[in-house]
């Protein structure tokens, strides 16, 4: 084989090399996933995914006051509005979700906290409110709270946890609880949508605080 056979053969060895790794970064790049992806193919609900655009809008701002001053100084917010706050908190996370995916991504886990949709124990907590258990230390209150519910019969209807006809004159707290406590373990796992009465219902019904709640007073 002479010399220029010999540079031939080179040649095209090198060019398929260039052309395999070529289609290796080309497939790479095609395959890789942003962080929107990524959230969305591991179960995650976005914000961004409500589409009632007045309900959306809510969202971010309920977002933004859940954890105010930590998101403030986050994505750099200095106003005092919580709805352009909200606003702010929308546009850093429509920017951060388009970023490409890894386990190492800056901001990653601020994004899971605020730019997707939460449960509602999540809200609870972020409020630092108590949701009440079935541990026997909780029991006390649990039926101070359910008497309380009683009082307030237009805020806290028996329909609102699940429970049948108006509030008896007799006592059925015996067979009451244990239904409401059943709907206290569903909801506080549903998530938390802020045109929603739910979050405001479980608070009422399954958090030590639900006993301090009264009716409005007239105007």
């Amino acid at each position: 084989m002479n010399s220029i056979h010999k540079l031939g053969m080179l040649g095209l060895g090198g060019a398929a090399t260039a052309t395999s790794a070529y289609a290796g970064i080309n497939y790479f790049q095609k395959n890789k996933s942003t962080i929107s992806e990524h959230l969305t193919d591991n179960k995650y609900l976005l914000i961004s995914s409500i589409d009632n655009p007045t309900h959306l809008e809510l969202q971010w701002e309920a977002e933004f006051k859940s954890d105010k001053e930590k998101i403030k100084t986050l994505i750099g917010f200095t106003k005092d509005s919580d709805e352009e706050g909200g606003q702010a908190l929308k546009e850093w996370c429509e920017s951060k979700l388009k970023e490409d995916y890894s386990q190492g991504a800056k901001h990653l886990q601020e994004v899971k906290s605020y730019c997707v949709l939460r449960k509602v124990e999540s809200q609870l907590t972020r409020n630092n409110k108590k949701i009440l258990t079935n541990s026997s230390e909780d029991s006390e209150k649990w039926d101070k709270t359910y008497e309380q519910r009683k009082k307030t019969t237009q805020l806290s209807p028996r329909s609102q946890v699940g429970l049948e006809g108006s509030w008896p004159a007799g006592d059925t707290k015996t067979q009451d609880l244990p239904k409401i406590k059943e709907w206290c373990e569903l909801k506080v796992q549903s998530y938390f949508l802020a045109h929603e009465d739910t979050y405001t219902n479980v608070y009422n019904w399954c958090t030590e605080d639900g006993v301090n709640v009264n009716p409005p007073t007239a105007q």
